[in-house]
């Protein structure tokens, strides 16, 4: 039998649209609750939190320009367990675009399994946190929309082409899709904030915990991200393992060459939709 002890309960308020000059109009509240509990098990506790707020964000669209605010319910429900490694997690945001005074409409909802979530230009990154060998493993959906784009074990790369709006930008991620995916090949992709435009399995016999770092590069040195401005959209990804091989995946003229693919010999590309 296990038994439930309450340890916390939390109101915490949004309040939209407040205006803070000296005419003020009272608005009703947006409101959610965090709670904290513990779960007395025969042979263990676990620690249950389950936390709610909001956040308005500010999201511009294709042109560059602000769009109306979105306002962001987000929930995370995590689960510790004595002697158990690692933190159980599943995240829950709500995003609401607000057209007037005290006025919302739903415009999407997603579920993911991870810990945590923050906003990152047009993205929502949601986070499960790494356990023992198990990478972290971050999830972006795009903010305008709630679709899930890329999924990486580390930061996105980002390479800035001409133009002047948020579609200018193009990303790149690689990783293993999450804790019940790691005997799958992992995943490099290639695209903007709105569309993963190429998706490939890198295919080896490495393992989930011999992940490589990432890199873009125009010539023999390598970044984290490149600004191509003035110049065609051509590059090369680089996959830098710890035991010095490498592999380079070229991008020319926007689009990923696997045909020009210099990989040793075990490794290869496998396209995915």
């Amino acid at each position: 039998m296990k038994t439930v002890t309450v340890v916390l309960v939390v109101a915490l308020l949004g309040f939209p649209n407040t205006d803070f000059s000296t005419e003020k109009r009272a608005v009703s509240p947006y409101r959610a609750e965090s709670s904290a509990y513990i779960v007395q098990g025969k042979e263990a506790w676990t620690y249950v939190t389950e936390n709610r707020s909001f956040r308005f964000a500010e999201v511009l669209d294709d042109a560059g320009n602000y769009e109306a605010p979105l306002l962001l319910e987000e929930t995370y429900h995590n689960e510790r367990t004595d002697g158990m490694e690692g933190a159980r997690g599943n995240a829950t945001v709500r995003a609401w675009a607000v057209k007037h005074v005290g006025e919302r409409e739903l415009r999407w909802t997603l579920k993911e399994m991870g810990n945590e979530g923050t906003v990152q230009d047009r993205f929502f990154r949601v986070t499960a946190w790494g356990c023992c060998d198990a990478p972290v493993v971050y999830s972006y959906y795009s903010v305008l929309t709630g679709r899930k784009l890329y999924v990486s074990n580390s930061d996105l790369l980002e390479v800035r082409g001409d133009g002047d709006g948020p579609l200018a930008a193009r990303y790149v991620a690689f990783g293993y899709a999450g804790m019940n995916e790691l005997s799958r090949s992992p995943q490099l992709q290639y695209g903007t904030d709105k569309k993963v435009a190429h998706r490939f399995s890198v295919v080896s016999s490495r393992q989930y915990y011999d992940a490589p770092q990432m890199f873009v590069s125009t010539n023999e040195g390598v970044e984290k991200s490149l600004d191509l401005r003035g110049s065609p959209m051509d590059f090369t990804i680089v996959l830098k393992y710890q035991d010095g091989v490498e592999l380079r995946v070229p991008v020319a003229a926007d689009a990923i060459r696997p045909d020009l693919a210099q990989l040793p010999k075990g490794y290869s590309l496998r396209a995915e939709e």
